[in-house]
């Protein structure tokens, strides 16, 4: 007689197999983290051209749909094709053939101007830079000279430092840099492979674009076959709605961000030019790159520019410091909302902390992806947690769960309500008002001597 499992022993077993690769991945992630960052980074770095195909995709998607729903389909539909009738898949793949094209010459068109334009001058100024640069130290040290010889008594100080500084140098070179030359040159070698790599892996990510923006149609219909073949009609609809959602995400941060430094590039340029900032291009462009970065991206480039402008002028560079950071505030409170809008929804802290941790993972690119990519799992998070909560009744906004004491029995106890003091929700004495009221502590040393 053969036995056949009941539905509890089969629940059983899969509980138990969870339980086991639970386990298992418990073990792996405590005492092979280190393994696991490095293969998820290799493979990352494998992946490179295809992610910067996806990055270049969605910022030519927006110029793609435009050209065809203003242009493209009007012209095929003034001459008598029926895009959507027995011969309209071909006539669509036509449309897309010519749209990614013509979307393609605006973007090498755009590079190619931006390139022609901006990299002389900055050449240009880079050279005066280095061409000058004897005498922008020597401006340095005649402003050195001419402070201390007002401030005689902080002359003494500045010159320990000095020979503190130039001690500390030439320990460094002598015990460090010399004995390790051999490992220097080979981190610039490196230094120039990963800039060949990088170059290829844009032009890969190109070629890639091309297609995923041609064939864009037919990965989200074999998306929703897998979804609908795999899943319940209900969970399908949350999957792909979940996709819908990744996309939204993912698009509205790319472009939103790239206009938003693109702006204040350009005020930031002009601004420079009224200010009398020196090398206002330049300084431009380092401001523009960096502000796509998001939360860090603005004061990294107002390092970088005031770091080169106090060899010319220490003057212009501090004009130029507090310039930048009034242009950020102007960008963080009034541009970069009215542009991005709610497009991550995320608060500043997390902000921070997928930068943070996206960057130690995925490297630069962990910069830019990592908002749009946590803002999709906190999205993810969110959902599920939202849809538990409607499932036992107790829903609600997390305001609504911020005065929330405890619950009991399907209802929310708030912490305003003096009446509910279970779990610890009665008002705590401070540490400090404890640790300085005498008599109350030997109120309580007492009270405790009587129980026992």
């Amino acid at each position: 007689m053969k036995y056949k499992l009941g539905k509890k022993e089969i629940s059983a077993i899969i509980g138990v197999f969870a339980l086991v690769v639970a386990s298992l991945l418990a073990y792996y992630v405590i005492f092979k983290g280190n393994t696991i960052i490095v293969g998820i980074k290799s493979v990352l770095s494998s992946l490179k051209g295809i992610i910067w195909g996806v990055i270049f995709a969605y910022l030519i998607l927006p110029v793609l749909n435009w050209i065809e729903r203003q242009f493209l389909v009007p012209f095929y539909k003034k001459k008598g094709k029926d895009i959507y009738g027995e011969n309209g898949l071909k006539h669509r793949k036509s449309i897309r053939k010519i749209s990614v094209l013509i979307s393609m010459i605006i973007l090498i068109l755009i590079i190619y101007g931006l390139i022609s334009i901006i990299v002389p001058q900055l050449i240009k100024s880079i050279q005066e830079i280095v061409t000058n640069f004897p005498a922008y130290m020597d401006n340095i040290n005649n402003l050195t000279e001419e402070y201390l010889a007002s401030n005689p008594q902080m002359s003494s100080s500045v010159n320990t430092v000095i020979d503190s500084v130039q001690e500390y140098v030439t320990g460094f070179v002598d015990k460090t840099v010399i004995p390790n030359i051999s490992v220097i040159m080979k981190y610039v070698s490196k230094s120039a492979v990963l800039i060949v790599q990088t170059f290829f892996n844009i032009i890969v990510g190109l070629i890639v674009a091309v297609y995923i923006l041609n064939s864009k149609e037919v990965f989200s219909g074999q998306g929703k076959k897998m979804a609908y073949a795999f899943f319940e009609e209900k969970y399908a609809n949350e999957v792909v709605g979940a996709f819908r959602f990744i996309h939204s995400t993912f698009t509205n941060f790319f472009v939103g961000k790239i206009i938003d430094s693109i702006i204040i590039g350009f005020i930031c340029y002009f601004g420079s030019l009224i200010l009398g900032i020196p090398f206002p291009l330049l300084v431009s462009v380092i401001v523009g790159i960096t502000n796509i970065i998001p939360f860090f991206g603005p004061y990294i480039g107002a390092i970088f520019g005031a770091a080169l402008l106090v060899l010319i002028n220490p003057i212009k560079s501090l004009v130029f410091l507090i310039f930048v950071v009034a242009l950020q505030q102007f960008d963080g409170n009034i541009l970069g909302p009215k542009i991005l809008g709610s497009s991550t929804g995320l608060s500043s802290f997390w902000v921070i902390f997928s930068i943070m941790f996206f960057g130690s993972v995925m490297g630069p690119i962990g910069w830019l992806l990592g908002v749009p990519i946590f803002a999709c799992i906190y999205a993810f998070i969110a959902r599920i947690t939202n849809v538990r909560l409607e499932k036992k009744h107790i829903g609600g906004s997390t305001i609504d769960y911020m005065d929330v004491a405890y619950i009991e029995d399907g209802e929310k106890k708030f912490i305003s309500d003096p009446v509910n003091t279970k779990f610890n929700t009665g008002k705590q004495e401070s540490s400090i008002k404890k640790a300085f009221n005498v008599k109350d502590r030997e109120k309580d040393k007492s009270q405790d001597d009587e129980k026992y």
